[in-house]
């Protein structure tokens, strides 16, 4: 192996050690704290999305798959989007988002079933193409979330959200149109580490700190 690709996989190894110790501190802590409802749910699986969304960008950075190898990434994502379901339908039960609970809830089953379809055709390596259908489906159906945060009149912070929602919207739109054969893939491997980053590991950490220090949220 050469010393850039040493280099590289030393490199991501560690990033991911650092967010998995950085997960169980910040939320830790997080727990704690009365005021910090929302993070206590949200963060979790939004950490584990930055996992399975930063081992899908890295894998569509490497086209000829010299690196990044398709069925551990597929393993990686099926396990997340089953992981996702247990916080799911406590937050539903429990009612921890309040009036917008199922509103949130419902959106991030979508993804969560979404995950793990691709994570087992991945792991099997079968086509795509039906399920790139389904991911514009849910790129559409979160635009209209992005819509809802910038009209629900809440917050002036608000608008944070709705731009994580926009960014999951061309995510996706461009995810699906590379399951079809229509899309650059190193481009959906930008796009796609991006929104790992600004969508999920950047408000996980966010939401994990006390309140008052949670930035936009």
């Amino acid at each position: 192996m050469s010393q850039k690709g040493l280099l590289s996989k030393s490199f991501l190894t560690s990033v991911m050690c650092f967010l998995f110790f950085l997960t169980f501190f910040c939320h830790a802590y997080a727990a704690d704290q009365a005021q910090s409802v929302v993070g206590k749910w949200i963060a979790p699986i939004i950490y584990l999305g930055a996992f399975a969304l930063l081992s899908q960008g890295f894998m569509h950075l490497d086209p000829e798959r010299k690196k990044a190898n398709e069925k551990t990434v597929g393993v990686i994502t099926l396990v997340v989007g089953v992981m996702w379901w247990p916080f799911l339908i406590a937050m539903i039960s429990n009612e921890g988002l309040g009036p917008i609970t199922n509103f949130v809830a419902g959106l991030a089953g979508m993804y969560a079933f979404f995950f793990m379809v691709l994570g087992i055709l991945e792991i099997f390596s079968l086509p795509k193409k039906s399920l790139g259908g389904i991911a514009i489906l849910i790129g559409w159906l979160t635009l209209a979330y992005a819509l809802f945060w910038l009209l629900n009149g809440l917050k002036v912070s608000w608008a944070y959200h709705a731009s994580i929602a926009f960014v999951w919207f061309v995510a996706m739109n461009l995810a699906g149109l590379l399951m079809q054969g229509k899309m650059n893939e190193k481009l959906v491997g930008w796009v796609v580490t991006f929104a790992a980053l600004y969508t999920f590991a950047i408000p996980a950490i966010l939401w994990s700190l006390p309140a008052g220090m949670q930035g936009p949220f």
